[in-house]
């Protein structure tokens, strides 16, 4: 199962890691676990644009806590919730 990590990046300096931890935990449980913050250095319109089109390749997403404080993991839920993926909150 292919699944989209979804959370809060702006004015969170600990996106990063909760970002990795939750790829990691996912891989460790067997899930293609898709990362959306790598590359790094990218503009916010090319994260939501890439992140869009990762999402739609998915088969769940995975909130990471703190998401709803995101205007760009509230678009990645909205759409997931709209087309019937999995949607699992940590």
């Amino acid at each position: 199962m292919k699944i989209y990590i979804a959370g809060s990046l702006t004015n969170n300096p600990r996106y990063k890691e909760q970002f990795k931890n939750a790829e990691k935990q996912l891989q460790s449980l067997g899930f293609d676990a898709i990362n959306p913050v790598k590359p790094e250095g990218n503009e916010y319109k090319w994260y939501i644009d890439e992140g869009l089109k990762q999402l739609m390749q998915c088969d769940a997403i995975y909130m990471i806590h703190g998401w709803a404080e995101s205007e760009g993991a509230m678009l990645e839920w909205l759409y997931a919730k709209t087309v019937g993926l999995r949607i699992i909150y940590e």
